[in-house]
């Protein structure tokens, strides 16, 4: 459509355009932002990506589990 199909100038025709696009933004912005199971995702998906990255914290977590199983293994002989 040229300014001449609509009647308007073309710095109008301009101006509308630049008005269409920062609106188009604005809108995938607010989806995006919205789009709350997918922030999730990606977030869980960036924490395990570190968390990946760092053998010292799989390494205290796997000691933290060994500790708790040793401790409930000890719990039921003394109880018994």
């Amino acid at each position: 459509m040229t300014a001449s199909d609509n009647g308007g100038r073309p710095d109008e025709v301009a101006d509308i355009e630049r008005q269409r696009a920062e609106l188009a933004a604005t809108v995938g912005e607010l989806t995006d932002r919205l789009d709350v199971p997918t922030r999730v995702k990606q977030s869980a998906a960036e924490r395990a990506q570190e968390v990946r990255n760092r053998p010292d914290l799989i390494a205290v977590a796997g000691g933290v589990i060994a500790a708790v199983l040793v401790l409930m293994v000890v719990r039921r002989r003394r109880k018994k």
